[in-house]
């Protein structure tokens, strides 16, 4: 088993270019190493993760996110709410693979925020498609059975 670590960042806002087309971030605040890296929304008290990514470099590969034009035009017509980032750093034990750990902590956080009911796009900036269980139970089952659980299609 990989059980991959991650450090995770602050919020960083993400600032609308003067071209209205994109985003920026102030990319010297982000690291080199590799990583897993969330752009979301955020409004009020509640959250919405919008895309989840991995990263040898998480600098170079955020950069070139900011340029991805489905993408940005996803975060943007993205419900109201500030739009952020946040990443979190890949911390490898002794003899763990990175690239191994890097799909698997991608694959982990794009599973809790399907179950959680996020709506995320996918690498072609469409939305991801998901299925959902819906459990009707008796109260005995409560902490065992969940009302609802998502999946990616």
């Amino acid at each position: 088993m990989i059980n991959p670590h991650l450090s995770w960042s602050q919020p960083h806002s993400l600032r609308l270019s003067a071209d209205k087309r994109s985003y920026e971030v102030d990319l010297n605040q982000i690291p080199t190493k590799p990583g897993v890296y969330v752009f979301y929304r955020n409004h009020g008290s509640t959250f919405k993760a919008l895309y989840v990514g991995k990263a040898d470099n998480l600098r170079n590969r955020i950069k070139q996110q900011l340029n991805n034009h489905r993408l940005m035009v996803g975060i943007q017509e993205a419900p109201n709410g500030a739009r952020l980032l946040c990443f979190g750093e890949l911390q490898l034990r002794p003899g763990q693979d990175s690239a191994k750990a890097q799909l698997a902590a991608e694959k982990l956080m794009i599973r809790h925020f399907i179950e959680e009911g996020h709506v995320l796009f996918n690498q072609q900036g469409v939305q991801r498609r998901v299925q959902t269980l819906i459990n009707v139970r008796p109260p005995a089952l409560k902490k065992l059975i969940p009302l609802s659980t998502q999946i990616e299609a």
